[in-house]
């Protein structure tokens, strides 16, 4: 099959590789040092059981008007979602065509992108997505760390039988390439399942400067993180999508028991750039908010870290 995977930080280097060790077709879309590193040294990445060093196809997003995007099977979309709707605007002045349109898959944090995507593109080409059990981060330009056992569950926005085909083809290619896979006949419960870890963690780590595995190891601490679990399930109801306290504590444990990772809002904070706060924290008072509910835990962490992060970035 052939790719192409917008954003090549740590999500996308390593599906990207995965799929090049199984002589799929990838082109990289990356921008500024990293994209230079990757055009003159290649892309390195290493994981405790699989490390990559190979030239690569790589371009920048204004180059890939010189590809023959009439042969794509997809695009994987791993960027930050501060990016995704500049990105959608620019992806529909390239991909015109209807008949050669290609599947978009968003691998990104949040409940939003496929949305937004739709609002873009025929709402059948859009596939949801999300990867767990990760942590992935540009260690320098051209330079990949990844760690965890990747889990990826995809779907569907608007099932179509042709859909439906290609996405049972994606989840075999990506368990072939050893990136176990599944799909879902309901991928926005999914999406929202994830947004219960990260807004759980995600952004008190960044706040407090530390892993996962000190968050959740504190007594004190990880009855906060259940709190925050707690407001993204309640948040999820005004879109009809029922999370049960079941499922709330199967994501606590799933992160307790998990590897101890920085959380992609800490390594933003480390490397001073913008953080998807309003995407993620943001998303779960919005929705508290339409059923004239508080999100108390989650409005203190994210208005404490916006604050601090601010002036930091001062």
């Amino acid at each position: 099959m052939k790719f192409l995977i917008l954003g090549a930080g740590g999500i996308g280097s390593y599906y990207g590789a995965k799929l090049l060790n199984q002589s799929h077709h990838i082109t990289f879309i990356a921008r500024g040092e990293h994209l230079q590193a990757i055009k003159n040294n290649g892309l390195s990445l290493k994981h405790p059981e699989f490390s990559f060093h190979k030239k690569v196809d790589a371009c920048s997003l204004e180059e890939i008007k010189n590809i023959d995007i009439s042969k794509i099977d997809a695009i994987f979309i791993t960027t930050k979602s501060t990016t995704t709707e500049q990105i959608a605007k620019d992806l529909s002045k390239i991909f015109t065509d209807k008949e050669t349109m290609p599947y978009f898959v968003s691998l990104q944090n949040g409940v939003e992108n496929e949305d937004i995507l739709c609002k873009y593109f025929d709402e059948k080409k859009v596939i949801g997505a999300l990867t767990r059990k990760i942590g992935a981060h540009i260690i320098k330009p051209g330079y990949i760390e990844v760690t965890g056992v990747v889990e990826t569950i995809l779907g569907p926005i608007i099932k179509t039988e042709e859909n439906e085909i290609f996405v049972n083809k994606l989840t075999l290619t990506l368990n072939n390439a050893k990136i176990y896979s599944e799909y879902t006949n309901n991928i926005k419960l999914e999406l929202w399942k994830k947004l219960i870890i990260n807004n759980g963690v995600n952004a008190i780590c960044a706040l407090l400067q530390i892993k996962t595995g000190v968050l959740m190891n504190n007594k004190k601490l990880n009855k906060i993180v259940y709190g925050l679990m707690q407001e993204t399930a309640n948040a999820a109801k005004f879109l009809d999508i029922n999370i049960s306290k079941k499922d709330v504590d199967i994501m606590y444990e799933l992160i307790k028991n998990f590897d101890s990772i920085k959380p992609s809002m800490l390594v933003d904070r480390e490397f001073e750039r913008a953080i998807e706060l309003e995407e993620i924290s943001g998303v779960v008072i919005k929705y508290n908010e339409k059923q004239n509910q508080d999100s108390p835990y989650t409005r203190t962490i994210s208005t404490l870290l916006e604050f601090i992060y601010k002036n930091e970035l001062k």
